[in-house]
């Protein structure tokens, strides 16, 4: 069984693991690279490139430490999605890496992320802030109190400390690293998904990897007024090695007048 090492300090292997072994891959962790070094959530260390480019760092350091042929690197990115200012969204990639075919695959996943921040006040009790986290069942935070960030904490450790400390000012943040953010986790496997999906998808021509749409035509036209919309027209696969290309149309001939902007501006 062909092995993939993950670099991490976060835990990430078990949430990636069940993705990729029915495809034939173990999947085990090595801590040999300090995946801190590319940006920290907490601002301690800020990233300076693309998650994509972070990702792929951290794969291919994984390989060149323990000489495997393949690596994976996930990176999270919080902020924009498709309700910018209106809901925080969580945005994960996936890098898988083959060292000797100098190749890279990425997996994909995106969704919101309902934990937010707590700012602390010499009002703040310690009732308001269990009021405001308890929700968010095994979520972990951070107690910002200016002078320390505190990290990792269980709700019944932050009450604790928050008690000890009675800080008048600072903040109180979601952990956001992966061992300790449920909704993240969630949504990484998916991203892991994703790029197994990737991995199964061969091109019908070369049979290398990735053969899946990339490219999307919108138009379909309105059941009512035949103008085109924005829904979905036809997909267009493409090959990474051969450029063979494959379009798919819309089963479904007209798209729904709901969706049109002129039957339905």
């Amino acid at each position: 069984m062909p092995k993939i090492v993950i670099a991490t300090k976060h835990k990430k292997a078990p949430l990636v693991a069940p993705a990729l072994e029915p495809l034939g891959f173990e999947v085990f962790t090595t801590d040999l690279f300090d995946t801190d070094t590319l940006g920290m959530f907490s601002h301690e260390v800020q990233r300076h490139c693309s998650a994509n480019t972070a990702a792929l760092t951290k794969a291919q350091r994984a390989c060149e430490l323990t000489d495997e042929q393949f690596g994976l690197g996930s990176e999270g990115s919080f902020g924009g999605g498709p309700y910018p200012g209106l809901m925080n969204w969580d945005e994960e990639v996936i890098c898988f890496y083959d060292k000797h075919n100098n190749n890279a695959i990425y997996g994909y996943a995106g969704g919101p992320f309902s934990p937010s921040s707590l700012s602390i006040s010499s009002e703040t009790s310690a009732e308001s802030i269990t009021t405001a986290c308890q929700r968010y069942e095994n979520q972990h935070w951070i107690l910002d109190d200016t002078q320390t960030l505190h990290k990792g904490l269980s709700i019944e450790a932050l009450i604790a400390l928050y008690t000890e400390k009675t800080p008048s000012t600072g903040t109180i943040t979601p952990d956001l690293r992966a061992m300790y953010s449920p909704q993240r986790q969630v949504i990484v496997s998916q991203a892991a998904e994703d790029l197994a999906r990737r991995l199964s998808s061969t091109c019908p021509q070369c049979q290398n990897p990735n053969f899946v749409a990339k490219q999307v035509t919108k138009g379909l036209p309105c059941e009512l007024c035949n103008m085109p919309t924005e829904q979905m027209k036809s997909t267009t696969s493409v090959c990474d090695s051969c450029d063979f290309s494959h379009i798919e149309t819309n089963k479904k001939r007209v798209a729904d007048a709901t969706y049109c902007q002129f039957c339905n501006p």
